[in-house]
């Protein structure tokens, strides 16, 4: 199998964290770029808390958190996988490629059945890591106060990422006093696009942005259509391409299900995935229409005039809220465990920097926006900090990198600035500007 050298990897991924979206260069440097969505976030560095201004303290963390890596989410895609390798075997149509993709999807295929959605190991691996990172970034506010208070939304996988994180927390420190739930009462707070918010109808519904009568689709179709190549993508596999037509309806439908099969392989481990079978410019170039895709269900496009990204003033009254009441309480950290779509529209409705760019263009997304940048267990952390005299800052990271947005940084008496920490009064004047800004929209759309 092949491993892209370390030094090779610290030299893409800077790249990554300040450009936007997904260079084909750095796919042909490391192919599994392309389904980062799918694996998680790579650490670089030891976990440590951002240096504070002078006389400031970290005293309340609060977090909005994917879910761990987990399978695909139809079952019958690794029996059509199954079916298809193996018919083609039989009949002599694979390539030395092909046989090597069945040979190791063979030898994991009784593992994945059944389990479409499931969280896998590398699933808890990984919030076990988050939390443990938490913790000893922000152990001042574990000292100062003992309770946690998680949340997660009623699948099977977040509540499995919220029991291994608590777990963690809890071998960490026996003495935290931890509150756990997962309640339809909170779905319309930590699943906003659902029909547990009552703000939210049919039509805004998750599933619903993904359906094959979504506006986003006949773009996404002619996108598809043009970067595929039939014949050079599965004539890597089969003798045959058109074996595939046996088993999916379209090439286009066939190129998509490799994708996703060969992704999703990352969700079992670095040392299982096939997305080294890929090639990088075919594997680009999915990711470039998958990547509209989620752009158009969850980013800042104009299809829906806001109202994909507006429906998720629920999750971010619900901040703060809890903000405002843990500046007197005795909370050290709120935990909510949900979805990719719930951090992607956040920070749209909060008007994140680099998450705040708007194109009708199918093939400029690319250059603003990377759905690989919420990978499987990634993790929204906003800190509250208090200063002597009693004021309080904000900062928010996403996986430990610092969100910034369109409002003045805090600066102190002797004018130093420091970036990506806002004082709380202007942040929470910002919030309720894009609340208002979201409410219109939800009212007039």
């Amino acid at each position: 199998m092949r491993r892209l050298p370390l030094i090779a990897l610290l030299l893409v991924f800077p790249a990554l964290l300040h450009g936007q979206g997904l260079e084909r260069e750095d796919v042909r440097a490391d192919v599994r770029l392309a389904a980062r969505w799918f694996s998680g976030h790579r650490y670089t560095a030891p976990a440590a808390a951002p240096k504070a201004p002078a006389g400031f303290k970290p005293f309340n963390i609060s977090t909005y958190a994917r879910h761990g890596a987990r399978l695909y989410s139809k079952e019958s895609l690794y029996d059509q996988m199954h079916s298809l390798m193996t018919e083609a075997d039989a009949s002599g149509l694979l390539t030395p490629l092909g046989k090597e993709l069945l040979s190791r999807s063979e030898a994991v295929y009784h593992r994945v059945r059944g389990r479409a959605y499931d969280l896998t190991g590398l699933g808890q691996r990984q919030h076990r890591e988050v939390a443990d990172r938490i913790w000893k970034a922000w152990r001042p506010v574990f000292r100062q106060r003992r309770t946690i208070d998680a949340r997660s939304t009623q699948t099977n996988r977040t509540i499995l990422s919220m029991a291994a994180a608590l777990d963690e927390y809890r071998r960490l420190d026996p003495r935290l006093h931890i509150c756990f739930d997962a309640s339809a009462a909170d779905m319309g707070v930590l699943n906003p696009t659902s029909k547990y918010n009552p703000r939210a109808e049919e039509r805004d519904w998750s599933r619903a942005f993904e359906a094959d009568t979504a506006r986003w689709n006949p773009a996404f179709q002619k996108l598809w259509n043009e970067n595929l190549d039939a014949g050079s993508f599965f004539g890597r596999f089969f003798t045959d391409p058109s074996v595939v037509l046996k088993t999916f309806k379209t090439y286009v439908n066939a190129a998509r299900m490799f994708y996703f099969y060969l992704s999703f392989s990352e969700t079992l481990g670095e040392e299982e995935s096939l997305m080294y079978l890929m090639d990088p410019d075919d594997a680009w170039k999915a990711w470039e229409c998958e990547n509209f895709r989620m752009y158009s269900c969850c980013g800042a496009t104009p299809l829906y005039h806001g109202r994909n990204w507006a429906l998720e003033e629920a999750l971010l009254r619900d901040f703060l809220k809890y903000w405002e009441a843990d500046m007197e309480g005795d909370v050290a950290a709120r935990l909510r465990f949900g979805h990719d779509y719930k951090i992607s529209g956040t920070l749209v409705l909060l008007d994140a920097i680099g998450w705040n760019q708007t194109t009708g263009d199918p093939r400029k997304v690319r250059e603003i926006y990377d759905f690989g940048r919420m990978p499987m267990a990634s993790t929204l952390l906003f800190t509250l900090y208090r200063g002597r005299s009693g004021e309080v800052l904000i900062r928010c990271t996403l996986d430990e990198e610092p969100v910034e947005f369109p409002i003045p940084c805090y600066t102190d008496a002797k004018g130093r600035t420091y970036a990506a920490f806002y004082r709380w009064t202007d942040f929470k004047a910002h919030c309720e500007s894009r609340l208002a800004l979201a409410d219109k929209i939800l009212e007039t759309t």
